[in-house]
């Protein structure tokens, strides 16, 4: 019999990588890129989908745990990319608008602090992992389990 690789490291640190990621998304630029605030309704919600990953690694197999783990980390980079660095607002005064949605909240906000803007950052995440979870969890589980709850076991 040859041994197998526990594919459980791995997705520990896919949950740290997503801890990092959260952490660079929830650090917002405060006055003009000088000082930086925590947002923590921010660090929670890309948070979560690793948060819930965490509780799939037990039951998923090697290949499955680790392909839902690289998917959920790979949506949640390219949105905080595109949230964090591409349609980010910030002080709505400093003149580097990234789009026109960016100048007309700035316009809106009065000079104020207008974050991000289109708020996909707070709910998408939790969307993804609630999408690709249980789909990861009915394909991917151990063939133990799907036998004790009277799935056909495919060879």
């Amino acid at each position: 019999m040859t041994p197998t690789r526990d594919p459980r490291p791995a997705a520990y640190f896919i949950i740290l990588l997503g801890l990092g990621l959260a952490g660079v998304a929830s650090m917002v630029p405060f006055y003009h890129d000088t000082t930086y605030l925590l947002k923590p309704g921010i660090l929670l919600a890309v948070l979560m989908p690793f948060l819930l990953y965490g509780l799939f690694i037990e039951n998923l197999r090697g290949p499955w745990l680790i392909g839902t783990g690289l998917l959920l980390l790979a949506a949640n980079l390219v949105l905080v990319a595109s949230e964090r660095y591409v349609h980010y607002v910030g002080i709505a005064s400093y003149a580097g608008y990234a789009d026109n949605l960016s100048y007309y909240v700035g316009i809106a906000n009065n000079g104020r602090y207008a974050g991000y803007a289109d708020n996909l950052i707070y709910w998408v995440p939790t969307l993804i992992a609630v999408i690709v979870l249980p789909i990861a969890y009915w394909l991917g589980r151990h063939p133990d389990e799907a036998a004790a709850s009277g799935t056909p076991l495919s060879s």
